[in-house]
């Protein structure tokens, strides 16, 4: 059975095992999202019958800090550049036409990134591994797609634990997006402490499932007596967290999944609040609401003060 590792703990470890060197063992998880010194920012997405809304102003939003209403300061829409981290399974799980359909999926979210948007990719079996940064030349992601290949265990927990907790520079939005087929088999991490780190943390998580049998235990190591949650179970969990979603990768499907998980994080507003009437410290529930009827919003559920 494996030790639970608080979050702190847990980025400090994988510090050491992780090929990963901006993280540092005294590195404590980015855990506020905000605009200024006092303002919260929170991504959100609202639809209609499955269509964006457009045109909403501050005063079309509600939000509730720890059930205190809050006044919304500002709206931001297609306005702000993206960080978008892909980390991709590369363990014997996934196997060769999977990762050519990847490279080609990856070769078209570059191209479909805006003039300031940058991307990063990790890729994990048993360990996990940062092929191209934020601050690379375009050039590197073709000489490191092409050195990718499936072997070994997979290290799904550690892999999105460490994404998450990765600093967040301010005045842009993070998505993570996560393409596996879910069941993790070697990390360090428990799905315990990988849901702690997601709701304290900034991005926001797409989960891209390869595995149809959602069924499956999210873990094959045995943590402690609790039962073990379903790999679709647990992608959900941590997608609603985090405002995210959770889609299916059909076979010859990777490249148009890919451009909508992007497309449907970019057509999202952000929303500013000063929290008031509130603790300054700990962790917020959020909810986020439109004051309109028959619409859906899908948002970060809390946040984590300074």
């Amino acid at each position: 059975m494996r030790t639970r590792f608080s979050p702190v703990l847990l980025i400090a470890t994988l510090a050491g095992v992780v090929a990963w060197p901006s993280v540092s063992a005294a590195q404590e998880p980015s855990a506020v999202f905000r605009a200024g010194a006092d303002a919260v920012s929170i991504d959100a997405a609202v639809r209609q019958n499955r269509r964006v809304v457009t045109g909403l102003k501050a005063e079309d939003f509600e939000v509730l800090d720890n059930g205190v209403v809050q006044q919304v300061s500002d709206v931001s829409y297609e306005k702000l550049p993206i960080d978008l981290t892909v980390i991709l399974d590369v363990s014997a799980s996934v196997g060769g036409p999977v990762l050519d359909e990847l490279r080609r999926a990856l070769k078209q979210l570059r191209a479909d990134l805006g003039a300031q948007d940058r991307l990063r990719l990790l890729t994990f079996n048993m360990r996990v591994q940062r092929l191209v940064d934020f601050t690379d030349p375009a050039a590197k992601i073709d000489t490191a797609l092409a050195s990718v290949g499936g072997s070994g265990s997979s290290a799904v927990f550690d892999s999105l634990a460490v994404a998450l907790s990765s600093a967040a520079p301010r005045g842009r939005r993070q998505l993570v997006v996560l393409f596996s087929d879910g069941q993790d088999s070697s990390s360090i991490t428990d799905s315990d402490t990988l849901l702690d780190v997601a709701r304290r943390t900034t991005p926001t998580v797409a989960v891209v499932l390869a595995s149809p049998m959602r069924q499956r235990p999210a873990s094959l190591v045995k943590v402690s007596a609790k039962p073990i949650p379903t790999i679709g179970d647990l992608a959900q969990q941590i997608a609603t967290d985090t405002g995210g979603f959770v889609v299916g990768a059909a076979p010859g499907e990777t490249v148009t999944t890919f451009r909508q998980v992007l497309e449907q994080f970019r057509t999202s507003y952000v929303l500013y609040f000063t929290p008031k009437g509130v603790d300054a410290s700990g962790t917020h529930a959020l909810e986020v609401r439109v004051k309109r009827p028959n619409v859906e919003v899908r948002s970060r559920r809390s946040y984590a003060a300074q």
